[in-house]
């Protein structure tokens, strides 16, 4: 056992070793990014350089020895490596003070109020990063996380979160809301299923790429005749432009205008020749019925 541990240790050293020799390994995202806290930064006292753009590393989290209010976090952990291959985990950071305690569990509106155990590091810190792809009944982001941790099976709040509303029961919930998420830039359309929808007979589509050096960028196809008038993508301040519309099931062919030159739908990898001008366009097929995102992206 001892020498298995002892292989299994040096692995790790020498994927870390070759990792950030190689530096292709990673991706280009946890370039960009990389950082470190120190640890009382890490225990709740503020970026000395207020760029908020940091990455903690695994070892911190074990290492913690208090905890710390809810925090949107970026992490490179080297084990996670082997089942999710990335070594960037992005989420929301909760913590509990749980020393005395067996078993911390959090539970909150993300998961439906399902309970989900939190690891305990060495100084009895409960932790666990939550992703921040909570969802509305319309297929929209939620920024609000309402929560509770059960602590040996009784509920209580977050004692290092004060921002807090009451649950109707003389007891409060804690509260975190998420100002702001990484999200994926190599993006594409994606079809989205509500579990509401009022016109059956089409779906929604939404269009979205990412431009932030763009000003304006329109959406042509065979569902507009292909006029650059018709659908104006709305840019938001991440530099993603995004556009909802509904469309039947069927089959389309469609660009973007972007700054007045016709562009392809970058990852969308799926397109056809427009026979009326010959022009390289990007493809979208619709399925009828309750088929799910058929978009690679999330």
């Amino acid at each position: 056992m001892k020498h298995k541990k002892t292989k299994n240790s040096l692995f790790r050293t020498f994927l870390l070793i070759v990792t950030f020799s190689l530096g292709g390994v990673f991706a280009q995202e946890t370039l960009d990014w990389l950082g470190s806290y120190s640890s009382r930064e890490m225990e709740g006292l503020e970026d000395r350089n207020n760029t908020g753009d940091k990455v903690y590393y695994f070892w911190q989290i074990q290492s913690l020895k208090r905890a710390v209010p809810p925090r949107y976090i970026r992490m490179i952990d080297i084990e996670n490596y082997t089942t999710s291959y990335s070594f960037l985990n992005k989420g929301i950071l909760f913590t509990y003070n749980g020393l005395m305690n067996s078993e911390v569990e959090i539970c909150g509106n993300f998961s439906a109020w399902r309970c989900h155990p939190m690891k305990r590091n060495r100084y009895g810190i409960y932790y666990l990063i939550i992703p921040p792809n909570f969802k509305g009944r319309n297929e929209t982001d939620e920024t609000s996380y309402e929560y509770k941790f059960r602590v040996d099976g009784i509920f209580d709040f977050d004692p290092e979160n004060s921002d807090r509303i009451e649950d109707g029961e003389g007891s409060f919930f804690s509260l975190f809301t998420l100002n702001r998420k990484d999200f994926e830039k190599q993006i594409t359309y994606r079809i989205i299923d509500s579990e509401i929808e009022e016109d059956l007979d089409f779906k929604t589509i939404e269009f979205r790429i990412y431009k932030p050096e763009a000003s304006t960028i329109a959406l042509v196809g065979d569902f507009n005749q292909w006029n650059p008038e018709h659908d104006y993508l709305e840019k938001e301040s991440n530099g993603l432009f995004i556009l909802r519309k509904k469309l039947k099931p069927g089959e389309y062919l469609y660009n973007f205008i972007v700054d007045g030159h016709t562009q392809l739908d970058t990852y969308n990898t799926e397109t056809r020749f427009r026979v009326e001008t010959e022009d390289l366009c990007s493809y979208i097929m619709i399925s009828g019925g309750n088929d799910k995102d058929l978009a690679t992206n999330p």
